[in-house]
């Protein structure tokens, strides 16, 4: 992976967005915002090559936030990983699916390799 691909990470735990910086951050120039209007921004000011996406955060959902970068031109083509612990059920998923820009629902209990795997996929 080249360097200059974009990530946006999308998490209101600082604590997650800095062990998902320190991943990839030989791999991606990172962008974070702290929620979904700060999302939503980043997103339409970096536009990303990919977002990683939290779903219960104080602002917005987010599946709030992906139904509104669908809605936007300048994003709805990103693909979005969703990386989530205390929403990781299948009621979650199916609410995600309809989004053509969702690539793939992860816990964030699962390996770093796991989630490098999902964001390589969604980049192809």
């Amino acid at each position: 992976m080249s360097k200059n691909r974009k990530m946006l990470i999308i998490d209101d735990i600082k604590m997650n967005t800095e062990l998902f910086e320190a991943e990839f951050e030989d791999e991606f120039e990172i962008s974070v915002a702290g929620n979904g209007t700060e999302g939503l921004t980043a997103a339409s000011a970096v536009r990303p090559d990919v977002i990683l996406l939290d779903i219960n955060m104080p602002d917005m959902s987010g599946i709030e936030v992906m139904r509104n970068l669908q809605a936007r031109p300048e994003t709805c083509a990103i693909p979005v990983v969703v990386v989530t612990a205390s929403e990781y059920n299948a009621a979650t998923e199916q609410k995600l699916r309809p989004y053509a820009n969702f690539k793939g629902f992860l816990s964030k209990m699962d390996s770093s390799e796991i989630i490098k795997k999902a964001v390589y996929k969604a980049l192809k």
